[in-house]
């Protein structure tokens, strides 16, 4: 009868302290991805800006914009480096470019301002919301000053980056 009541204790002990270590993972779990969607929100992407390439010496790339002012840049043709680069946009130009952003008025824009000319690249503009693309927009040639003023804005913003990488 001892070694049953023995036995009976262990089994007790070891299914408490079963519940008590999947209790403790669950809330390690629930807590870490709390910490984890905040980072995410702050990672989300704000703007995807893509150059194509033409027949001749375009640049072409793409630069990812993420809405804390990291950048990713992949290099496709003509441009100064050949890996993909990520660096920090300063705080007064993330806050210049969200500004540019909003006057832009983007989603009253529209999605394709074409050419005919085949030999012209085109800029690719991705919008993001809350981490989510809202806004394409091909433009190849026309279309507003404002967007024309725009696209060149933020090419001489990733290219100040580019052409000197060490920083």
């Amino acid at each position: 009868m001892a070694v049953l009541n023995f036995q009976l204790n262990i089994t007790k002990q070891l299914v408490t302290l079963t519940i008590v270590t999947a209790v403790l993972c669950l809330v390690s779990c629930k807590s870490s991805g709390h910490s984890n969607t905040a980072a995410a929100k702050s990672d989300s992407p704000l703007l995807m800006f893509q150059k194509t390439p033409c027949f001749g010496i375009c640049p072409s790339y793409e630069a990812l914009i993420y809405s804390n002012g990291t950048v990713r840049f992949v290099p496709w043709e003509h441009v100064p480096v050949t890996d993909t680069l990520t660096f920090q946009l300063s705080e007064k130009e993330l806050q210049t470019l969200q500004s540019d952003i909003a006057d832009l008025n983007y989603k009253s824009l529209q999605n394709f301002y074409k050419t005919e000319w085949s030999d012209m690249p085109a800029t690719h503009l991705y919008f993001y919301e809350d981490g989510k693309e809202v806004k394409h927009i091909k433009h190849e040639e026309g279309g507003p000053e404002k967007l024309v003023q725009f696209n060149d804005k933020v090419h001489q913003l990733i290219w100040k980056y580019v052409a000197t990488p060490a920083r």
